[in-house]
């Protein structure tokens, strides 16, 4: 199903359900709570934010070293999840037809009404879906971020305030607090990535693996659209950048369905060589994590591969607009994050369900230049960057 068919099903439909579930919550006693035995985390948007979330899933096995974890999320994070060592099991829904949804739906549910969840983790901003399925559970404690609704309040037993000016990881930790924990620690998520394996990747050529490999992702997921930076600047910036380099690789990423759009900024750029490749679709995602570990530098987008590459640590050059590089800027890499700061900015965030509406057609994405793209890449292509550098740059 496609985001926005997904989105108008949580309003219209999660909404009276919510309902119903919050009435029959108020009615009938709920489950005390109990020894922390089973945790159910919930989290389906995003590879991004699953990613953002591992340093709150370390706390709860810091703290509950004998429960079992659970991760509920879509089918299309599989791979993600598989990286995520604090995971005890982990629960799938399948969205991408209306049929598979209903049939994971109903296996998801029978496992919610007959495993005994203590605690429910909800993640999501706000979702009508993930209060319903924390609802089915029946735990001894609910706990999601607040909102001034019925729906939702009568569904949590604990409620969070949301604070979107500090980043969204420490806005996950802030959710264990009424279990006890203190979320103040922030170990930064880190993926490990078997060097040995990346020495052949499919659509790349045999290559040393220490050849220079720039990274190129010009795409932004479905969930919006509007934080992508125009094709023509991405294909202005990579002929400027192939002339910086004339010996590098630039590989174009994203998924099959993106594969015919970054198939047409290849085509804009005026230096088409055997150098420029589009790996759009062509790799899992532990193949692109292990392309990240041999690469020197991601351009990129607002967007999950974003994160991917700083858990893995290679350096980033992040556009933003529509969403802050305050609530989502890559963590633990060097990064010169570029964001234009519109008096209208950000406008994408979790109280519109990032539903983009701009009168001005998305300045803040164009005011992004070519020449500050190019800029940050020079910076961080040097041998000699340190973080103070990046620092200095980013301002």
């Amino acid at each position: 199903m496609r985001i926005p068919l997904m989105r108008h099903i949580d309003r219209f439909l999660g909404v009276p359900l919510c309902w119903i579930s919050g009435l029959v919550r108020m009615t009938f006693k709920r489950r005390a709570a109990a020894p922390v035995e089973s945790i159910l985390v919930i989290k389906f948007f995003g590879l991004g934010s699953i990613l953002l979330s591992t340093p709150t899933l370390r706390l709860l096995r810091i703290q509950f070293p004998e429960a079992r974890i659970i991760f509920l999320t879509f089918s299309s994070n599989f791979e993600l999840l598989e990286q995520i060592p604090m995971i005890d099991e982990r629960w799938f829904i399948d969205p991408r037809t209306p049929g598979s949804f209903l049939k994971s739906f109903a296996v998801i549910t029978t496992r919610l009404l007959t495993a005994k969840i203590d605690v429910v983790l909800d993640l999501e901003f706000f979702s009508k879906f993930s209060t319903l399925i924390g609802a089915i559970a029946r735990p001894g404690k609910h706990i999601g971020f607040a909102l001034p609704t019925r729906w939702r309040s009568w569904n949590l037993t604990d409620s969070i305030a949301l604070k979107n000016d500090r980043h969204v990881s420490r806005t996950f930790l802030r959710t264990v607090a009424p279990l006890g924990i203190d979320g103040s620690d922030l170990v930064l998520p880190h993926i490990r990535v078997n060097r040995a394996a990346t020495r052949t990747l499919p659509g790349l050529p045999a290559a040393s693996p220490h050849e220079e490999i720039i990274c190129v992702d010009p795409n932004a997921g479905e969930t919006s659209l509007d934080r992508r930076w125009s094709g023509d600047c991405f294909a202005r910036t990579i002929d400027i950048l192939q002339g910086d380099n004339p010996d590098a690789l630039f590989c174009f990423i994203g998924s099959a369905e993106e594969r015919d759009y970054v198939a047409g900024i290849v085509e804009k750029m005026k230096f088409r060589s055997i150098r420029i490749l589009n790996l759009a679709g062509q790799l899992t995602l532990n193949e692109l994590m292990a392309l990240f570990s041999r690469s020197r530098l991601l351009i990129t987008n607002d967007s999950g591969p974003m994160h991917i590459a700083a858990a893995v640590g290679l350096s980033t050059v992040s556009l933003f607009g529509p969403e802050s590089p305050e609530f989502y800027s890559p963590l633990g890499n060097k990064s010169i994050n570029l964001f234009a700061s519109l008096p209208c900015s950000p406008c994408l965030n979790m109280y519109n369900a990032k539903v983009f509406r701009c009168p001005i057609n998305a300045k803040c994405m164009k005011d992004i230049s070519v020449e500050q793209v190019v800029d940050a890449a020079r910076i961080l292509l040097r041998e000699d960057v340190s973080n103070e550098t990046l620092v200095e740059a980013a301002l």
